[in-house]
């Protein structure tokens, strides 16, 4: 029955309205991915080799083996950006007469089937299969590869059970990112280290390849805990409750701002309940944790390396600006004709989108104040980016929205999804990381980094203060353009 569960998969695929239409597009990702698959591969193949050149004298298994942690942490945040909950797959069986458990089954072996499951294999696998066997013997390899792969057994079935389990209650979704930010920062300020506990522990392995039993624990029982979750709460009824219990949820604080409030509500319900928005606000998540590759000493240390710290204040703090921007009024194609046909008032719609976008920048830019920790310089460079980035940034993404005439599938996975990408998105792109950097850049390196800050930030207050008049000038724009969108959006 599972074999036959997926082999619809397989043709629901191909038999799809939209198979033949999609065909060059699923082409086109398959030689991508299949390019990143061949890269790994022999980044794999040549990592001895440059281990050797890079620590020369040094044992490179040891500190390859430093490494190994590194790489899964960053795999379970990939994972919870990237990877979908394959649950409507089983929405029209649910009905038939198939047995829950094998419902449940084919549900964890369907989630099996993503690159993030192929790609430890074709990175760890090379080196322990040449270096690995040399030094330590083959039984010695053959126990890392098998760590390796309940390791990311666990790593999945982990992932689809606090994702699972985020939708029941948001508190979970709090404790996952206190929990990641915590190891990031622990590690960072060294007060623990993933590479040293990484290199003892499979050092370890290696020693003794008994030990793989651990792993192999842990990658069985994060599939029995998924297993058993799902054979609970799969059932038609709840589900059906699920939606209905979604659908009636409100934001009655939000009503108190009168219909842009109500707007604002309408637009954090459609990027809550669809795949790629969710995506998107997933994705500006996860980013949040990009300011620990920048902020360290090497940075920090060289005054005239704040021009390049610039980047990752503006992207920190605008991230959701420059992703949900993009497509900001694509977001309604399905219902735009509905919208556009009501009684709505056009200036409170373009308020809604700057106060959803001062808010959700505003939070992003308290929770990456932490950085300040490190020093009180990141503080100055991110409140810069955070106040060009509501100030300016927004005005130039709704202005670049409204040439956007691509309709957008909702509900169509984000991963690897390129509908709706048009020259209007490479424009945008450019323009809001380009257009700052050039303020920023000869003021930073002929006068001070400060005097730049003051700069851009200036310019992101100014514009803030003026937000009333772009308002205007923006529903002018809008309503220029708005019947080009209605035409645009009805091609599906």
């Amino acid at each position: 029955m599972i074999l036959t569960l997926l082999s619809h998969q397989w043709k629901s695929f191909w038999r799809g309205r939209n198979a033949a239409r999609s065909l060059a597009t699923q082409i086109f990702i398959g030689l991508l991915i299949a390019y990143l698959m061949a890269s790994i591969l022999f980044a794999g193949l040549a990592t001895g080799h440059i281990l050797n050149k890079a620590f020369p004298g040094q044992d490179t298994v040891r500190i390859f083996c430093g490494f190994v942690l590194y790489y899964f942490f960053i795999d379970i945040l990939l994972r919870f950006a990237m990877q979908e909950l394959p649950v409507l797959t089983i929405v029209p069986y649910l009905g038939q007469n198939i047995r829950r458990r094998q419902m449940v089954s084919f549900l964890n072996i369907r989630s099996l089937f993503h690159f993030l499951n192929l790609m430890p294999l074709l990175f760890f696998a090379p080196f322990a299969c040449t270096d690995m066997a040399v030094h330590s013997g083959k039984l010695a390899a053959a126990a890392f590869i098998t760590a390796i792969v309940f390791i990311m057994l666990f790593n999945n079935f982990l992932i689809l059970y606090v994702k699972r389990r985020t939708i029941i209650n948001v508190w979970w979704l709090v404790g996952f990112a206190v929990v990641m930010i915590g190891i990031m920062t622990l590690d960072f300020f060294h007060i623990i280290s993933l590479s040293g506990w990484s290199s003892k522990l499979f050092v370890a392995l290696l020693a003794k390849p008994i030990l793989a039993i651990v792993p192999v624990v842990l990658g069985l029982a994060a599939w029995f805990n998924n297993y058993r979750f799902l054979l609970t709460n799969l059932y038609l009824d709840e589900g059906a409750r699920s939606e209905k219990e979604k659908s009636s949820r409100e934001y009655s604080w939000l009503q108190q701002l009168g219909l842009t409030g109500e707007l604002i509500a309408l637009e954090i319900k459609l990027m809550l309940r669809n795949k790629r928005p969710k995506y998107i606000v997933r994705l500006s998540a996860l980013f949040m944790f990009y300011g620990f590759v920048f902020y360290n000493k090497h940075y920090l240390s060289d005054q005239s390396m704040y021009i390049i710290l610039f980047f990752p204040a503006l992207f920190l703090t605008g991230i959701f600006i420059m992703n949900y921007g993009q497509f900001l009024f694509a977001w309604h194609s399905s219902f735009f004709d509905g919208l556009m046909a009501s009684n709505i008032s056009i200036p409170a719609f373009i308020r809604s989108k700057f106060m959803l976008y001062n808010a959700i920048s505003t939070t992003i830019f308290i929770i990456t104040s932490f950085y300040g920790l490190i020093t009180w310089k990141i503080l100055v460079i991110q409140a810069a980016g955070f106040l060009y980035n509501i100030g300016v940034n927004s005005v130039i993404s709704i202005y670049l929205a409204t040439f956007s005439y691509k309709a957008i599938d909702l509900s169509r996975s984000a991963t690897f999804n390129y509908q709706g990408i048009g020259t209007v998105q490479w424009v945008y792109a450019l323009i809001i990381i380009l257009v700052p950097y050039a303020i920023y850049y000869p003021l930073a390196k002929f006068v001070s980094p400060w005097a730049a800050c003051a700069v851009i930030g200036g310019l992101g207050l100014i514009s803030l203060l003026m937000q009333s008049y772009w308002v205007e000038v923006l529903t002018r724009e809008f309503q220029r353009r708005k019947y080009l969108m209605l035409a645009g959006f009805r091609e599906k």
